[in-house]
């Protein structure tokens, strides 16, 4: 893992960009976080969608959600993008409540291999830069992979809440930047 990380999403990387959300899509599970449902298909869809996450870490046409920044995982050996992450710079009171300050996702046929353990940890040091000393994080209860990844980087359990729309019990971590 060597020659693995965390990069700004660019257009040079839209080739791999549609192939890791196709297999995603193709696989059916789900998918985060979320600057990965925005439309990606064709190259316009996907310039659009670059010039959303940059609004979103700029601040602007926010619509009550925090600022936050997205990163890709992205392996250089093999021209790859293994997964996303996307960093609230605060919490809010919409996706905060929920999710907390890092969301990420692993496309499918990387799971299980430490990606996600290394994408948390990559993403907690973006967290610190930014100022943070504490995160909250979030994960549905039944996404065991999810939250053993957050009790390895020394998330400590807050609380279970439920997800308004589903009912749907999400667990609530927190983790000590200092």
């Amino acid at each position: 893992m060597t020659n693995i990380k965390l990069i700004k999403p660019s257009k040079d990387l839209y080739k791999q960009y549609k192939e890791m959300m196709d297999e995603w899509n193709n696989d059916g599970s789900r998918i985060d976080p979320w600057p990965l449902h925005l439309k990606y298909s064709t190259e316009d869809e996907f310039n659009e969608m670059l010039n959303r996450i940059d609004e979103v870490e700029k601040g602007i046409n926010l619509d009550g959600y925090a600022s936050s920044t997205t990163y890709w995982l992205y392996d250089e050996d093999n021209n790859k993008i293994i997964g996303a992450s996307n960093l609230r710079h605060f919490l809010d009171e919409i996706g905060g409540e929920y999710w907390g300050h890092i969301g990420y996702g692993i496309r499918p046929t990387e799971r299980e291999k430490g990606y996600g353990t290394l994408i948390l940890t990559l993403t907690l040091d973006k967290a610190k830069k930014l100022g943070l000393e504490k995160v909250y994080l979030g994960a549905y209860e039944d996404n065991i992979g999810s939250w053993k990844i957050m009790e390895k980087c020394s998330a400590v359990f807050d609380k279970i809440i439920y997800e308004k729309e589903t009912n749907l019990p999400i667990k609530k971590y927190w983790i000590d930047l200092k």
